[in-house]
């Protein structure tokens, strides 16, 4: 079994899933959201670090996230229970995230570049081999954020770790569908509908479909 599922004596009463696709809300809610839900959940940071932990050479470990991950201390929690030994560098990266969600996304783009270079230069002077992208806005940087801490260094992104991480509790809890393909897909914002599908089109290349709605999130 997967350390990410319930127990399989519980198995049985769970038919979904919840999958906590953001770094900031892992760290800093997800312990919460599990004691008020009775849904199986699977957040960015546990398989992140497993991946972490397994690829670096030297045992420096640098991180990059929103301020607020930062001062949860979630991934060096999680990194030190996986291997004492590594030293983690942590940096908050609070302008990131605006500028990428305003399309400076592209090498060559002297903001983007020059705001990367400032929260990424102390990780390359401290000499770590591999480094968490501990937003998911970053991997759009993926490049930019290779080009500049070296091809030695490892990048860690953590949208395939954690939806891999999320078919094996489903498959754990036997409620994984089987099928490759179709379903539907609906989606609810707390922003405008208009502004998520131009997200839409930034993080996926296109629009992926399906009704969205607006919910007024202070009702919930």
């Amino acid at each position: 079994r997967s350390p990410l599922s319930p127990s399989s004596a519980a198995s049985d009463v769970y038919k979904r899933q919840i999958l906590i696709a953001c770094g900031t809300v892992t760290t800093t809610s997800l312990t919460t959201l599990q004691a008020e839900n009775d849904l199986p959940m699977v957040g960015v940071v546990e398989p992140t670090c497993q991946r972490a932990v397994l690829v670096t050479k030297n045992k420096r470990v640098g991180m990059i996230a929103t301020a607020a991950s930062v001062r949860s201390g979630a991934y060096e929690a999680t990194l030190r229970r996986l291997d004492p030994e590594i030293t983690v560098i942590c940096r908050a990266c609070p302008l990131l995230v605006p500028l990428v969600e305003n399309g400076r996304i592209h090498p060559g783009d002297t903001v983007i570049e020059t705001v990367a270079a400032e929260y990424l230069e102390p990780l390359r002077q401290a000499g770590v081999d591999t480094v968490i992208l501990g937003c998911t806005h970053y991997p759009l940087l993926k490049k930019m954020i290779g080009d500049f801490v070296g091809d030695s260094v490892t990048l860690i992104d953590p949208g395939k770790l954690t939806a891999i991480a999320a078919a094996t509790a489903l498959d754990d809890l036997g409620i994984a569908s089987g099928r490759s393909t179709g379903g539907t897909t609906r989606f609810f914002v707390s922003d405008t509908p208009d502004g998520f599908a131009k997200q839409e089109r930034l993080f996926m290349g296109s629009e992926a479909g399906g009704p969205v709605e607006q919910i007024a999130i202070d009702k919930y």
